[in-house]
């Protein structure tokens, strides 16, 4: 009997896909990355109890669930990030265009853009081995390091979020085509 369902291999983030699963104009690819593409989900609970049995639930019931990204860019490219943090401005010299300075803000109150995302396993065609992260943001701090053994690494979080006017509502992510309907 084959063993199936064993899956591996380095993937691609693609944060700014629409609802058939194809890049928007302005959509942001992480296609190179060092260790990986890690997408874990942590749902919360409410454990009842009730006096009678002292501590011990008697019911549990879920109270949501969040999605989460994690993984690290090779390729340190700021004209990414100025897509996905509105803390970080670009600046162009205006007598010489190619001198450019990226300047990240420290103020608090700026909301992160939300998009849909993919993750795609690299050289796979089969959207059926895709995951959609139906509503999520990407976030960014530096964690550079100049050593002589190792290259700087873009560190990204993508916290993911239930989409409450998708169908069904409170959708969190779709594993499989994206387009297949009832």
């Amino acid at each position: 009997m084959p063993v199936e369902n064993i899956f591996s291999g380095p993937g691609i983030f693609i944060w700014g896909v629409d609802d058939t699963g194809a890049d928007e104009v302005d959509a942001v690819t992480f296609d190179l990355t060092q260790g990986g593409i890690r997408f874990t989900t942590t749902t919360t609970w409410n454990e009842t109890t009730v006096d009678q049995y002292g501590n011990v639930p008697v019911r549990k019931t879920s109270t949501g669930t969040t999605g989460l990204v994690e993984f690290q860019a090779a390729e340190v490219d700021y004209e990414k990030v100025v897509k996905f943090d509105p803390s970080v401005v670009k600046v162009a010299d205006t007598l010489e265009p190619t001198k450019v300075k990226y300047q990240v803000t420290a103020l608090a109150g700026k909301t992160l853009p939300r998009k849909r995302a993919v993750i795609k396993p690299q050289g796979v065609t089969d959207p059926n081995m895709f995951i959609y992260l139906e509503e999520c943001s990407v976030e960014f701090d530096a964690d550079f390091g100049y050593r002589t053994d190792d290259n700087l690494k873009m560190p990204v979080r993508v916290p993911c979020f239930p989409a409450l006017d998708a169908t069904p509502k409170g959708l969190l992510y779709t594993w499989g085509d994206i387009t297949a309907t009832a």
